[in-house]
């Protein structure tokens, strides 16, 4: 049986989950949102790693990259995945160009999460804040790559949690079908 996805308020790296999601910078950077309460949560290791992997890749909106979790590893939390979502050097500023590429993180991030032995997965909303992207767009994406990747790999069961602190990101993946409330 495939687990439902669900959604819930709990910050992010605070659920009883194998690996997180969130949106990174290409540059790596890892200064607000749910990025900079994983980098504390983690330790300051997380962004050694991550910007050493970063090193060569394209990193276009969309691409992942699957770091150890560190200091979070105590609460049971073992992976983080980094799944670009904003572009930080453009002529409009930093924000996510391509928010359709969402869905292609989420399931690239899932089929990351699926291949390391992960069980169960969280992600944050992806680009609703500095990247510009309408929560329900991003919700409806994210959503998109969920399903892309259960059909994908069929009989996965990898629990799928929404973190979703911001009433406003909460309100929009609420309204999308395929999510339940947690």
């Amino acid at each position: 049986m495939i687990p439902a996805v669900t959604i819930t308020r709990d910050p992010l790296q605070t659920l009883k989950v194998d690996a997180i999601c969130y949106g990174a910078k290409d540059t790596g950077e890892m200064g607000g949102g749910a990025a900079a309460a994983v980098l504390a949560a983690a330790g300051p290791e997380l962004l050694t790693e991550l910007r050493s992997k970063l090193v060569g890749l394209p990193r276009r909106v969309g691409d992942v990259v699957i770091t150890d979790s560190f200091k979070l590893q105590a609460i049971g939390i073992r992976w983080v995945i980094h799944i670009i979502s904003i572009i930080k050097h453009t002529p409009q500023g930093a924000y996510c160009p391509q928010p359709e590429r969402l869905r292609d993180g989420v399931c690239a991030a899932l089929t990351v999460a699926s291949k390391v032995g992960a069980r169960s997965v969280a992600l944050s909303a992806l680009g609703t804040g500095e990247g510009r992207v309408k929560p329900c767009d991003a919700a409806r994406y994210m959503l998109e790559g969920v399903r892309t990747f259960r059909q994908s790999e069929q009989g996965t069961a990898l629990a799928v949690t929404f973190s979703l602190p911001s009433y406003r990101d909460y309100e929009a993946f609420s309204s999308v079908d395929g999510a339940d409330a947690a």
